[in-house]
């Protein structure tokens, strides 16, 4: 019996590094790589009220936070999110609010700093609170 037991555990952690390993390379294959060189972009800010702030960015950055960052439209917190953003917190403590970010319309599915920047690209940080 208690081989048995020691079988399946290490069938099981054989399996999770497995899936934790190919969620890696489908992430690292899904990811755009970053584009050298000059680029306009839009970011579009929604505000808790509704309201949209269009910003027009031209910038050598190759990921989004970075581009922001040269604008001063984000903040960066100490616990390394971006709370603030075109001078409006998003603050998890206070009101389970959070800045959710698309590309081109669609969940960028990642944070900032790892959405590489396309020519042309329109980016958008929407004022949400969480219903969880």
């Amino acid at each position: 019996m208690k081989k048995k037991q020691l079988f399946l555990i290490a069938v099981s952690a054989v399996l999770l590094v497995g899936l934790i390993i190919g969620a890696v390379f489908l992430w690292k294959g899904f990811s755009a790589d970053p584009i050298e060189g000059s680029k306009a972009i839009v970011f579009e800010v929604v505000q808790k009220d509704g309201t949209t702030k269009e910003h027009n960015i031209s910038t050598d950055a190759e990921y989004l936070a970075d581009a922001l960052v040269e604008a001063k439209l984000v903040e960066y917190a100490a616990d390394g999110m971006y709370t603030v953003i075109d001078g409006i917190e998003a603050s998890w403590e206070a009101d389970k609010a959070f800045w959710w970010i698309t590309i081109n319309g669609e969940d960028a599915g990642v944070g900032m700093n790892d959405i590489a920047i396309t020519d042309g690209g329109h980016y958008e940080a929407t004022y949400t609170i969480s219903t969880y």
